[in-house]
């Protein structure tokens, strides 16, 4: 009923970090939905998600250097609001939000291949493109039963750091064709719908704070943890925000064409001829699987620390043989199914991609909200409250909530069913099981033991008053 204690190091938190941050599976993904909404003015949107994740990633380390979660974010806003109800309901939230950011994705690889194959006038059956959403959604969740350190050492962390290095080779390609300022403001896009491209783009950059989820397993927790995320922001983030400028760029028609274009990466690897084609494909499909890896070891994660705290089902703290939670992970990829399936069914495939983009946006941040203004609280109760971690963390969590509540004030009917529905899904748990137990009572102290937050938080406060 454990996780492999202090099993894994810097490479792989960096890994973990990377895997969801997905610098070239976001340019296909979230940043192409971005585009539906703000056009060529999704690279000044990247810009400010990148200027917000990093305040975000600063916000966060206000928590990782102090504490090691044993479960995630959550476990950082029950330490600042001692609220039960607030922390399982971040939990669930963190969880539900990766397991649409899984469908996105899911649906991305079949866009995609698809738009690939279509170039050569190859279509799909109805069957081939099930085929192809099911095994984007089967082989991240069976991969994340392996053991962590060979996951995220092994397959993430190289291929998350070698789509980072083509992203920045298109910017630089890109740059023979002069720097366009002009995309770096927001032209006369609404105001919602920057929001909205803003929120998508900070779901990906803002990823790297998914390395928190392993403060069981990671030595030294609190300094490898938050080393991990500033070196995930600093390469994936830099090199998405230049892949995105790269992607206006390198447009061939005219840019009020380019929202129309469902994968524009395609269309521009294509005419530079076949095997750019197939590098960018390959390289964005591995992108886009690596991705799903780190948040379906994130969502496994929080489940099964939900079971240890009795705010879920027991059987979810179940272990196999690589001491992964197994029952979590197969969970976490039955909601993935779930609700790619229902979206597609229901919405057809265009419109599921930009809805579910956008509610994962919305899921994502509103759980960031409640930890931003929790840093100041959690300061004050270990006796260390100053300025920088009040001020920043305001700041930063002011601009996530500026994107959630302009991006929300225009949803679609679709928009406001999954989002009911998914609130009636998280409420009927609390109801059941969450309110039962402890959700966000226990952390992983410097030995990767985990032990009661109090009893943590009672030994920190005696150490900052000798100090």
């Amino acid at each position: 009923m454990r996780l492999i204690k202090g099993s894994i190091s810097l490479k792989e938190a960096y890994g973990q970090a990377m895997a969801v941050t997905a610098p070239l599976g976001s340019v296909v993904s979230t940043s192409t939905a971005a585009i539906l909404y703000a056009g060529y003015s999704v690279v000044f949107t990247t810009l400010l998600a990148l200027l917000g994740s990093a305040l975000w990633i600063f916000t966060l380390t206000r928590y990782t250097s102090k504490l090691a979660s044993a479960g995630g974010f959550y476990t950082y806003g029950y330490s600042a609001w001692r609220s039960k109800k607030i922390s399982f309901f971040e939990a669930l939230i963190e969880a539900f939000a990766y397991s649409f950011l899984n469908a996105v994705n899911a649906i991305t690889a079949y866009l995609i291949i698809s738009i690939s194959l279509g170039i050569f006038g190859i279509s799909l059956t109805p069957i081939e493109e099930g085929i192809i959403i099911f095994l984007a959604i089967l082989y991240p969740t069976i991969i994340s039963l392996s053991h962590i350190k060979f996951v995220l050492g092994k397959i993430v962390s190289i291929s998350a750091t070698a789509e980072a290095v083509l992203l920045i080779v298109m910017f630089a390609f890109s740059l023979t064709k002069g720097f366009h300022f002009n995309y770096m403001t927001p032209g006369n896009v609404p105001a919602h719908d920057l929001a909205t491209a803003f929120v998508l783009s900070m779901v990906s950059i803002s990823g790297a704070g998914a390395a928190t989820y392993l403060g069981e397993e990671v030595k030294h927790p609190t300094k490898t943890v938050t080393l991990g995320m500033w070196l995930s922001l600093l390469i994936g983030g830099t090199a998405m925000f230049l892949g995105t400028y790269a992607l206006i760029a390198l447009w061939n028609g005219p840019l009020s064409a380019l929202a129309c274009s469902p994968q524009p990466l395609i269309y521009e690897m294509y005419s530079f001829g076949v095997l750019p084609l197939l590098i960018a494909l390959v390289m964005s499909i591995n992108s886009l699987f690596a991705s799903n890896i780190g948040t379906t070891l994130g969502a496994a994660r929080i489940i099964f620390n939900l079971s240890r705290e009795k705010s879920a089902p027991a059987i979810f703290s179940k272990v196999n043989k690589s001491h992964e939670p197994v029952i979590a992970t197969i969970f976490v990829g039955s909601i993935t199914g779930l609700v790619t399936a229902l979206s597609v069914i229901f919405l057809g495939i265009n419109i599921a991609f930009a809805d579910i983009s956008a509610i994962t946006g919305i899921l994502w941040l509103s759980g960031r909200i409640i930890d931003g203004f929790g840093v100041p609280v959690f300061y004050y109760r270990i006796g260390q409250l100053g300025l920088v971690s009040t001020i920043i963390p305001l700041i930063a969590t002011g601009l996530n909530l500026w994107g959630v509540t302009e991006s929300i004030s225009v949803p679609d009917i679709a928009s406001i069913v999954i989002l009911t529905s998914t609130m009636a899904v998280l409420i009927g748990w609390y109801l059941i099981k969450g309110r039962k137990g402890n959700p966000g009572s226990l952390v992983v102290d410097d030995n990767n033991e985990v032990i009661p937050i109090d009893e943590y938080l009672k030994k920190l406060k005696e150490k900052s008053v000798t100090t």
